[in-house]
C-alpha cells in the first residue's frame, strides 16, 4: 500500500511533457475546482443569510413574547401575571408594552404609522433601543419618540415642536366587536428621538407606556416582552412559563418566529445539494476519462511491475490514489479561491443587495466539513469504478 502510494505521487508530480494527457488531467482538476468553488460560494451565501436572519430577529424581537392566545383580548395588569414570572431563574428583565395603529395629517402630510407604549425596563429588554429627550418637559398632551432615521420623513413634526406646536394624532381603538373600532382624537408633541434600527425608525413611533394607558382609560397592556440570560435554556424556560400561566396565554420564543425561515432555508440547501452532487458526478466523467487515459499512458509500467510481482491490487491502488489526489487538488483550490473572495466581501463589501445592504457571506467550519465530505466521497466513488478496466489491459497485454 506504502509503495502504490509513492508511485503514484510519483505519477502525479513528476515532470511530463506537455501532450493530450496532462490537459485531460488537468481538466479533469479544474473541472473538480470549479464544483467546488460554486457549492462552496453559495453554501457561504446560505450561511451568511441565515446569520443575517438570526441578528434581524436578535434585534427586533425579544427572547419570549406572552400575550393572550386571543389577539382582541387584552393583558389585565393586575400584577398576577408579574408575580408568577418574576423569580423564575434566567429571566433577567421583562418589559410591558402596548401598540397601536395611528393616523396623523399635517401641512398636507398624511403618515400612517405604528405606536408603541413601552416601560421603563423596555431598553432593558431590547438592548438596541436607546431613548434621547429633546426636553425634559411633560406636556399635556401625548408625548412621543421619533426615530433617528425618520428624521427626514417627519420633519415637519419636529418642525412643530420647535414651535412648541402640538399635532393631533387619531389612535385606532379596537374593541373585542369589530363594529366597535373607532378612532380616539389626541393631541401630541415629540419629546425625544429613539434609536433602534433602520427598519423600526421608520415604521414605528414610541411613547410612555403609562401615558398610553391614560389615554385609553384603563391600566392594561397587550404584550409582556422578556429577557433571558444568553446561557439559559430557551426552551426550558417557555416551558416552565406554560406551566405556571396556563393555556389561555400564547407564549412565543423568538426561535419559534425564525422557524419557518429556517425550514425554508434548510428544504433549499438539501435541493442545492442534490443539485450540486449531480453536478459533481456530471464532472466525474472528466476525472473518470483522466485516470482511463492515465492508465493507457502508463501501461508498459504497469506490464513491468506486474511482471516483477506486484499485485493487481497494488497496481489498482495507485491509480486511485491519483484519483484521489485529482480530486484533492482541485477541492482544495475551489475552496481556496472561494474563501479568498468570501473574505474580501466579508471585509470590504463589494456586491451588495441593496446600496444599504451587502451580500452576506459566512465562513464556517461546518459547511467547510460538508463540502470536502461530499466532493472526497464522490471522487472516491468515481475512482474506484474507474479501475475495472486494469484487469483486461494487463492480461491482453
Amino acid at each position: 500500500m506504502i509503495t502504490s502510494f509513492y508511485i503514484s505521487v510519483r505519477y502525479f508530480f513528476s515532470k511530463k511533457r506537455i501532450n493530450v494527457v496532462n490537459i485531460i488531467v488537468f481538466l479533469s482538476i479544474l473541472s473538480i475546482g470549479v464544483s467546488t468553488f460554486s457549492l462552496s460560494t453559495i453554501l457561504f451565501v446560505f450561511s451568511g443569510l441565515e446569520d443575517l436572519n438570526k441578528k434581524f430577529y436578535r434585534i427586533h424581537y425579544p427572547d419570549i413574547t406572552i400575550s393572550y392566545g386571543n389577539q382582541k383580548d387584552f393583558i389585565i395588569d393586575d400584577n398576577i401575571l408579574i408575580k408568577k414570572i418574576k423569580y423564575i431563574q434566567g429571566i433577567v428583565a421583562y418589559s410591558k408594552t402596548m401598540e397601536k395603529k395611528v393616523f396623523f395629517h399635517y401641512n398636507n402630510h398624511e403618515y400612517f404609522i405604528f405606536l408603541k407604549g413601552v416601560d421603563t425596563e423596555y431598553e432593558k429588554v431590547m438592548k438596541k433601543f436607546k431613548r434621547i429627550n429633546l426636553k425634559d418637559k411633560k406636556f399635556d398632551s401625548l408625548n412621543i419618540y421619533v426615530g433617528w432615521f425618520s428624521i427626514i420623513s417627519y420633519f415637519p413634526v419636529l418642525l412643530s415642536h420647535i414651535k412648541n406646536i402640538p399635532l393631533q394624532i387619531l389612535i385606532l381603538d379596537c374593541k373585542k366587536n369589530n363594529s366597535d373600532s373607532f378612532f380616539m382624537r389626541k393631541k401630541v408633541f415629540v419629546k425625544g428621538i429613539f434609536h433602534f434600527s433602520y427598519q423600526m425608525d421608520k415604521q414605528y413611533l414610541f411613547c410612555d407606556l403609562h401615558e398610553l394607558q391614560k389615554i385609553m382609560k384603563n391600566k392594561i397592556f397587550h404584550t409582556l416582552e422578556i429577557k433571558i440570560h444568553d446561557e439559559a435554556n430557551i426552551q426550558n424556560l417557555k416551558n416552565i412559563l406554560v406551566n405556571k400561566l396556563g393555556p389561555k396565554f400564547s407564549i412565543i420564543t423568538r426561535t419559534e418566529r425564525e422557524k419557518f425561515f429556517y425550514q425554508v432555508l434548510n428544504t433549499e440547501k438539501v435541493f442545492l445539494y442534490f443539485l450540486f452532487i449531480l453536478m459533481i458526478l456530471i464532472t466525474g466523467f472528466n476525472l473518470f476519462s483522466a485516470i482511463f487515459i492515465l492508465q493507457l499512458d502508463k501501461i508498459k509500467e504497469l506490464f513491468i511491475l506486474w511482471s516483477l510481482g506486484f499485485s493487481l491490487y497494488r497496481i489498482k491502488m495507485i491509480f486511485f490514489y491519483m484519483g484521489l489526489m485529482m480530486t484533492l487538488f482541485g477541492c482544495l483550490s475551489g475552496l481556496f479561491f472561494s474563501y479568498v473572495i468570501s473574505l474580501i466581501q466579508e471585509k470590504y463589501k463589494i456586491f451588495q443587495i441593496t446600496k444599504k445592504i451587502p451580500f452576506p457571506v459566512k465562513i464556517t467550519g461546518m459547511d467547510l466539513y460538508i463540502i470536502v465530505c461530499v466532493i472526497l466521497i464522490t471522487g472516491s466513488i468515481i475512482s474506484f469504478y474507474s479501475l475495472k478496466r486494469i484487469n483486461n489491459m494487463i492480461y491482453y497485454k
